[in-house]
């Protein structure tokens, strides 16, 4: 069988081209295809399928795809819904092995139109076809001309070649995106709109732009993940392949997610676990389409720096400081400027200018452009600097000069040079970026652009490091909900954390003899799979000096339990541990993404200020280090008032053979241990949860 991302490959290279239901008015939706590949200059063939016609905007056309004299390489289908599946069958037997199916009235119509998109699926399965869509806008290969879409971006737009590809389950973003791009003069490689993902979905549009060679960076519109270990693939594959990923991820609310009993499954909320998700394998998550393609124009023009030590030069001093503090704040390195460069800038500033980073040029620029050549020769052969921001504000009169001042300093620096130019003259704007010189229209735009390129970087070379995925077992119906008793029997079989000592008892008579050998104080928990977090209901009791006391809150527990009306097992009694920090460990199986394990700050009030950190497994003790570090709360790990200091690394290597367990240990379904206490080099589960199949 072939694969998702090969058959949409195929179907990029179609050379000859099938349009069913074809009009002979370029301005409808079956038109549209042919007017666009013939105005653009489609390098392949367009046969116009239509039963009533013989001629379809001058071309010659056929009654159907089974009196085709020769098969196609691609049809495009923009019939009514109830007839895709037939022209799809007749386009199997005559040897068609792709298809985009513009129409709509599919599964975001209603139930009927689910069950017509679910025979498109088994046709695709059955007959080895690759099927974009249906109810997509379609796809582009500005390489050949292909445009087998009816978007209205290219009713004005040239279609220019370049290196920028895109995905996009929405056809109206990715609409927008094209139009902005085109309008850009960044060129296109790839588009493709998957609508409803009969077949070829998101991953295997992003994995295709991983192996175009015409593709340098990609970008993706996603509103949900259906494979998410082709996706994980696809953007693993990008990151060996130095191909930055830049997305849109819709929904950052978790309206839509299914309440979970247990605290990781509320924090683990479905927008927590998308963004987990790209930075742990590379993707960098942007807000909008504009500032998609402003990140993007940084790697298209070559202009992406080998570090993060960013030097500031600024014809006005207040941007210059609003320039610095966006850059701190977007996490990039502000350096300070070395002795050798400070001295050199002395020599060619004016008294009043301070060679600093940032460096305020002023208003003298106007009148001494000797000097801002000068200037910006030294920022650019300075070693401690990996780019050179610069800003300027209007300047029309030497506008000109200012550029080919810039583009010198480029070609002799060798480094990335930014510009913020306000106002700045379109022809300007037109010649710093055709030699390479991004040019943006305000600074947040540039250092947001410079932020997502860079992080997005360090992303990248950590996930082109990662081993492929295990195989891991999708979470089962039918759950049932270990108490803390069993769920700890079940922890100390897996091994690797340690669990206080305790006793379960069925009745106060038995406390006496259960804690013969156990010293005091002591906590008593009442044991029910009705309640799972027992604080909550009052089934905890804390300070029990001795086993008479223990006694006491035995029968008091039983009683609530009785009076609640739940299941009770009995009750735990177990030795109280002391400690310094409370923490949280979750292991889950996501629905999508697969096993997952959830660190950071714990306690009953978890789940209102989440301080938090999620990792896809397999993960290594490194890997979890570097989780348990990025934690807001982190500082307490090396000790805090006089506390000793945790010993993370074996916390780190403990939770690393405990998420191998639960790879290999597909019926249990979810692990919470919340608090996991640590003090010193001492990390206990006090608390623990197992979810596992019935």
């Amino acid at each position: 069988m072939t694969s998702p991302k090969d058959k949409i490959a195929r179907l990029m290279a179609a050379r000859r081209v099938a349009v069913v239901g074809a009009s002979n008015d370029p301005a409808k939706l079956t038109g549209r295809p042919i007017a666009y590949m013939l105005r653009r200059g489609f390098s392949g063939e367009i046969v116009p399928v239509n039963p009533s016609r013989t001629e379809v905007q001058g071309l010659k056309a056929y009654p159907s795809l089974a009196a085709l004299d020769r098969p196609v390489d691609l049809a495009i289908i923009g019939t009514a819904a109830t007839q895709v599946e037939a022209v799809i069958a007749e386009g199997v037997a005559a040897g068609i092995r792709s298809y985009v199916v513009l129409s709509s009235g599919f599964s975001e119509h209603d139930a009927e139109g689910a069950r017509l998109q679910a025979r498109l699926t088994a046709l695709a399965d059955e007959h080895d076809v690759g099927i974009v869509g249906p109810n997509c806008l379609g796809v582009i290969n500005a390489e050949t001309g292909l445009i087998a879409s009816f978007t209205t971006a290219m009713e004005e737009n040239a279609l220019v070649p370049g290196g920028f590809g895109f995905v996009s389950q929405s056809g109206a973003l990715g609409a927008y995106w094209l139009d902005l791009v085109l309008q850009a003069g960044l060129g296109v490689s790839r588009w493709v709109t998957t609508g409803n993902e009969c077949d070829i979905d998101l991953a295997a549009g992003i994995g295709m732009l991983v192996d175009d060679p015409g593709t340098r960076v990609i970008g993706a519109y996603v509103e949900d993940v259906k494979h998410g270990a082709a996706f994980r693939a696809a953007l693993v594959a990008a990151a060996r392949a130095g191909k930055p990923v830049f997305l849109i991820k819709a929904g950052r609310s978790s309206a839509g997610a299914v309440a979970a009993a247990s605290h990781t499954g509320a924090i683990a909320g479905e927008d927590r676990v998308y963004d987990a998700f790209f930075a742990q394998f590379g993707a960098v998550r942007v807000d909008s389409v504009t500032a998609l393609i402003e990140a993007a124009k940084l790697v298209l023009h070559g202009a992406v720096p080998a570090g993060e030590r960013v030097g500031v030069l600024s014809v006005s001093g207040g941007a210059g400081v609003m320039l610095a503090d966006a850059i701190e704040e977007s996490g990039l390195a502000f350096p300070r400027l070395a002795p050798e460069t400070a001295r050199a800038l002395a020599g060619v500033l004016p008294g009043y200018s301070k060679p600093q980073n940032p460096l305020d040029l002023t208003a003298n620029v106007l009148s001494d452009t000797g000097m801002f050549r000068k200037t910006l020769a030294v920022m650019g052969a300075a070693a401690e600097v990996d780019a050179c921001v610069l800003f300027i504000g209007l300047m029309h009169s030497i506008a000109d000069v200012l550029a080919e001042t810039i583009l010198a300093a480029r070609t002799a620096s060798g480094k990335p040079f930014v510009v913020v130019w306000i106002g700045a003259p379109r022809p300007v704007v037109a010649r710093l970026e055709a030699a390479g010189i991004p040019v943006y229209g305000d600074i947040p735009a540039a250092v947001t652009a410079l932020a997502h390129v860079m992080h997005g970087a360090r992303a990248q070379a950590r996930a082109a490091g990662l081993g492929d995925a295990s195989p891991d077992a999708a979470p089962g119906a039918g759950a049932r909900q270990l108490t803390e008793w069993r769920s700890k029997a079940r922890l100390r079989e897996m091994g690797g954390l340690a669990l206080p000592d305790g006793v379960l008892v069925a009745a106060p008579e038995a406390v006496a003899s259960a804690l013969a050998d156990l010293p005091g104080p002591y906590a008593a928990k009442l044991q029910s799979p009705q309640m799972p977090h027992k604080s909550e209901h009052g089934a905890v009791i804390l300070g029990l000096a001795d086993a008479d006391a223990a006694a006491v809150a035995v029968a008091d527990l039983l009683a609530r339990g009785a009076a609640a009306g739940v299941t009770c097992e009995g009750v735990l009694i177990e030795c109280m541990v002391g400690f310094d920090m409370e923490l949280i460990a979750g292991l889950r199986r996501d629905p999508v993404f697969g096993a997952m394990l959830v660190v950071g700050r714990g306690g009953v009030e978890v789940e209102l200020t989440p301080d938090v950190a999620m990792g896809f497994l397999p993960l290594g003790a490194a890997e979890i280090e570097a989780m348990l570090r990025g934690l807001r709360c982190a500082r307490l790990f090396d000790g805090f008032r006089g506390r000793p200091p945790v010993d993370v690394a074996a916390l780190a290597g403990a939770l690393a053979r405990l998420g191998e367990r639960f790879l290999a240990e597909p019926r249990i379904e979810e692990i919470e241990i919340n608090p996991l206490v640590v003090r010193g080099a001492s990390a206990v589960a006090l608390d623990a949860l197992v979810k596992e199949a019935s």
